[in-house]
């Protein structure tokens, strides 16, 4: 069922960041009311020019170039590039998809969630960033797609659930990611730490 994975994602997110998160940490309430915003919008399906995007479309676009906004000159402008290169990498894997399906020997939401995050962590080496190249890119990817698309007469839902669903999955996968790197350094650091220690007492 599509749509599935991402609320069900997006929920657990929400969860974790009303019940475990630090209440003295400032970004906590505004990220629970943006998932609850982002949850509540993709219901929504709003024509523009022509087009049919959907109202989770809408808000994620217009949340991630605020953010851009915000950015310092050079970031912001190295953000668009990897979102860029993203972009292209999330539309070549449709229009391969739909002129020759047969290599998709996996689900296609793995298959371009890993892509994507593959790339992303390529391009990005902080977490957030890594996250917010991936987004932004997918969002883009579908708007192009469904430019490509228009020339041909075929119906497209921009950000629908099926995309939803590969960029909960793609979050997902750098979430764990960045989990494995922290608890890496965690321990590398734990170890260091000990070894100096034992260094001292000999």
């Amino acid at each position: 069922m599509e749509g599935l994975t991402f609320y069900w994602l997006t929920w657990s997110f929400w969860i974790i960041a009303t019940f475990f998160m630090k209440k003295e940490n400032k970004t906590r309430l505004k990220f629970s009311i943006w998932l609850l915003l982002f949850i509540c919008a993709s219901s929504w399906v709003i024509p523009i020019f022509g087009y049919e995007v959907s109202g989770a479309g809408i808000f994620l676009s217009c949340s991630l170039f605020y953010a851009a906004a915000r950015m310092e000159r050079l970031k912001m402008l190295y953000s668009l590039l990897c979102s860029f290169i993203i972009m292209l990498a999330y539309v070549c894997f449709y229009l391969f998809e739909l002129f020759d399906p047969v290599w998709l020997i996996f689900p296609r939401n793995w298959m371009l969630a890993v892509i994507v995050v593959c790339i992303s962590f390529l391009l990005q080496r902080n977490s957030w960033g890594r996250i917010y190249i991936l987004l932004l890119g997918s969002i883009q990817g579908e708007f192009l797609y469904a430019l490509i698309l228009s020339k041909y007469s075929f119906p497209f839902l921009i950000a629908s659930f099926t995309f939803l669903d590969v960029i909960a999955l793609a979050t997902l996968l750098v979430t764990i990611w960045n989990g494995i790197e922290y608890l890496a350094t965690f321990y590398e650091r734990h170890f260091n730490q000990l070894e100096r220690e034992k260094q001292k007492l000999s």
